[in-house]
């Protein structure tokens, strides 16, 4: 279109077209020559439409055709014409639509050699809210799966609120699979049905493959878990040991699918490794039982052998979304407590390429309407990374840094191959990767035949970790936590070589409890799922924190919507960049150009997300420092202010300090919509003599300077943390009783698509924190104002 979203819609409306999807072009597309948009920031968008019927389907192309020859409108079609003015093409969506590349290399993947063996797919169709339209294209596309011999394996149908899904779960021969793979267009073929919108690989969802390696390891001081506390978490996974001595009393089983009978106890150890990890902790330093809470654990996954997978049976989002309804909503909730839900499973072969996943929109949409955070790993990259160029001897004789740029180029050149993994490009949720780093920092034998490929105490992602960005452009992953050193092992390959990830050592990782022989031991845990977990266990006890005797909130009930807002704020306001990101942002603008900054950044975004998370940050202020938390609702198009007291000791003083204010919200989504994120919010900066003059007080009162992550990075997800250094060569000066006026503002990102209505909740984190210690302790100067109570205006 040529237009704005919400003018296509509307005139889309008159006509009697439901806008179905909408899907967002790259950045850089230009409207053809000649088109003028007087709403250019709208303009990209590409809108689908669905036709009544196919008579109405032919009579629209005919029209079209007439309007292109720049012929008149007849007596009636005037409509039409209004909204062809706002078309730069038109076109039928195909059968290259519905079956993509990406699925196609998939499905190739997985089909046996013999035409006669069955494979399953899925056929997703179109978001319709109209119900009859849905009856009648599952009926079209049933019919057609048993002209081909198949069968209907399992249906998905969940319509609540803005959330569509409608999918089957089919069986059919190879032969027809690489039939449809190779000719999509053949007439009568399952790719030309009109309601099919996607034909998908089965959504595989599964934990990595688990190697261990059993350790002995002392838990019999561990303290015992409350019996009473509430389930503030939710584990969904496969089936945790309930009854390992680690375990006992903190996790509950609510077998929820009846998959439990199917995982044989000596295989549940992916699920027994994260229910420890949030319950305790790396086993080698902490221990401690989680805070005021136990986990209530579902499975929907099957324990085998080697890995831990879905039933076979089952559409995997329908799994996921009874699972949650079971446990959050209806008149007996199994886990009404329960804030943050621990997501670490990911879709085999299904990395992000720029659609979100059905399970993605999922989890967003129950993260807006249950008020829940999903932590969710951002995935294991199992393939090796190849180095082109770089024989075996050359890179074993390099130095440790030489080593780390030739890793950059080709991470560089592979990361089509290694992006996040499903569905942890949603939006709503916390996404996290993994440092290659073991929380227990003593020095360690490392493993045979091993190559180092960073210092000791640098914090670099591991190499298998996923790499960002997510949809939108937004900052994914969002924060990076210690996931277990990973060792890599250097293998040769011809003229190049090969980095490969040691699975099985018990020489790193973090100590978990696990059952590989149906005997309760230990082993060692790596990966995205293992930093997912601990991240998990941080913002439980970050939960129990905020309500403490001395606290903000103490005290006090906080709802669970609340409770997820906070410490998702917590969380990546007690991430920061280490020094390894900033060397790599500076070695990223050396290779792209000094100008080419924001370029940079995002280069090292991909990697670090926000920054590596301190946890200690997310219970208590920063040392020399003070940290201010707050609760709002706001609306489209309103302001919510909340007054800072400023310390009177940094007044008129030259003292290094910076500051960090961070922004969490849930925004509601139309999945239909190329801007899928309706809602968006920012702080500024709102001294009452700015506000007058009309200017930014871009200094916001204490002579500081924004850094990166840069402003249009920081916009494009439901976490806005804006960072903040001082500005050399300045001094702030203020009145002892001076606040910093700091307004929260909403707009509509989606181009129409938020209603004025809707009230939106968000958590604020404020951090002022002081390089060195002065004579006074600046939190002791604030504390009795240290909660920030919102004004609407």
């Amino acid at each position: 279109t040529s237009v704005s979203i919400a003018d296509f819609s509307r005139v889309a409306e008159k006509v009697g077209l439901e806008v179905l999807l909408e899907f967002e072009l790259e950045k850089d597309y230009q409207l053809p020559d000649g088109l003028i948009s007087e709403n250019q920031e709208f303009v990209n968008p590409t809108l689908y439409a669905t036709m009544p019927t196919s008579d109405t389907l032919s009579q629209l192309l005919l029209l079209w055709k007439r309007f292109k020859n720049k012929e008149g409108p007849e007596r009636g079609n005037t409509p039409w014409w209004n909204l062809f003015d706002m078309l730069i093409d038109l076109r039928v969506w195909g059968p290259k639509d519905r079956l993509t590349a990406e699925n196609c290399r998939e499905l190739e993947k997985r089909l046996p050699p013999s035409d006669e063996e069955e494979v399953q797919i899925e056929l997703e169709h179109w978001p319709t809210e109209k119900e009859e339209t849905r009856r009648k294209w599952k009926e079209t596309t049933i019919e057609k799966i048993r002209e081909m011999d198949g069968r209907i394996i399992d249906q998905g149908s969940i319509h609540e609120g803005s959330f569509h899904y409608e999918a089957l779960l089919v069986r059919l021969a190879a032969g027809h699979v690489r039939n449809l793979i190779n000719e999509p267009s053949a007439i009568g073929g399952l790719a030309t049905l009109d309601g099919i919108q996607f034909i998908l690989p089965q959504t595989i969802a599964q934990s990595l493959p688990s190697h261990f390696e059993s350790l002995a390891v002392n838990t019999e001081n561990l303290d015992p878990f409350d019996l009473e506390a509430p389930f503030r978490g939710l584990l969904l996974d496969g089936t945790p040991i309930a009854g390992h001595p680690t375990l006992d009393g903190g996790i509950v089983i609510e077998d929820v699918h009846d998959l439990v009978e199917r995982s044989v106890v000596p295989n549940r150890r992916h699920a027994t490794g994260m229910a420890s990890l949030i319950l305790h902790g790396d086993l080698s330093s902490d221990g401690r039982p989680i805070e005021d809470s136990r986990v209530l654990a579902i499975p929907l996954l099957i324990d085998s052998d080697i890995e831990a997978t879905a039933p076979q049976e089952r559409l995997f989002a329908d799994l996921v979304h009874v699972a949650l309804h079971r446990a959050l909503e209806g008149d007996t909730p199994l886990a009404p407590d329960a804030f943050v839900i621990n997501f670490s499973i990911g879709v085999r072969g299904s990395q992000f390429a720029g659609r979100i996943s059905s399970l993605a929109r999922l989890l967003d949409w129950w993260s807006s309407k249950a008020g829940v955070l999903f932590v969710v790993s951002a995935g294991n990259v199992q393939e090796d990374l190849l180095l082109l160029n770089s024989k075996y001897s050359k890179f074993v004789d390099l130095a440790i840094s030489e080593r780390q740029d030739l890793i950059r180029i080709a991470q560089r050149g592979q990361r089509y191959q290694r992006t996040l993994l499903s569905p942890s490009e949603a939006l709503n949720v916390l996404t996290v990767g993994a440092a290659s780093m073991d929380s227990d920092q003593s020095a360690k034998n490392a493993t045979p035949r091993t190559v180092k490929i960073c210092e000791d105490g640098e914090i670099l992602p591991a190499i298998s970790t996923a790499i960002g960005l997510g949809p939108f452009r937004c900052i994914k992953p969002d924060i990076l936590a210690i996931g277990g050193k990973h060792e890599v092992r250097v293998l040769p390959s011809g003229e190049d070589s090969k980095l490969r990830v040691v699975q099985k050592t018990g020489y790193t990782g973090l100590t978990t409890a696990s059952s590989p022989n149906g005997i309760p031991i230990y082993s060692k845990s790596r990966g995205t799922s293992s930093a997912a977990a601990l991240v998990t266990r941080y913002l439980i006890n970050a939960a129990s924190a905020l309500t403490a005797e001395g606290c903000p909130y103490e005290g006090q009930e906080l709802s669970r919507i609340d409770l997820a807002l906070l410490t998702r704020a917590l969380a990546v306001n007690g991430a920061t960049w280490p020094e390894t990101a900033n060397i790599l942002f500076d070695k990223e603008r050396d290779r792209l150009g000094k100008r080419h900054y924001q370029q940079a950044a995002e280069e090292v975004l991909r990697y670090f997300g926000y920054g590596f998370l301190n946890p200690e940050l997310m219970y208590e202020s920063p040392l020399h420092g003070a940290t201010l938390v707050g609760l709002g609702r706001i609306k489209k198009d309103e302001g919510v202010i909340f007054d800072m007291p400023l310390p009177p000791s940094l007044s008129g003083e030259e003292i290094d300090r910076s500051m960090l204010v961070t922004l969490a919200w849930f925004s509601p989504f139309k999945p239909s919509r190329a801007r899928y994120r309706l809602a968006a919010l920012e702080a500024i900066s709102a001294s009452e003599d700015i506000q007058e003059s009309n200017q930014k007080d871009s200094e916001w009162s204490l002579a500081m300077k924004a850094t990166r992550p840069y402003e249009s990075q920081i916009s494009r997800g439901t976490v806005w943390s804006k960072r903040f250094v001082q500005k050399k060569k300045t001094v702030p000066t203020y009145s002892d009783k001076k606040t910093l006026p700091i307004r929260v503002q909403c707009r509509d990102a989606s181009g129409g698509g938020l209603d004025r209505d809707e009230e939106i909740h968000f958590a604020i984190v404020v951090s002022l924190k002081l390089k060195t210690p002065i004579l006074f302790d600046i939190l002791e100067e604030i504390r009795d104002r240290l909660l920030l109570e919102p004004i609407t205006v």
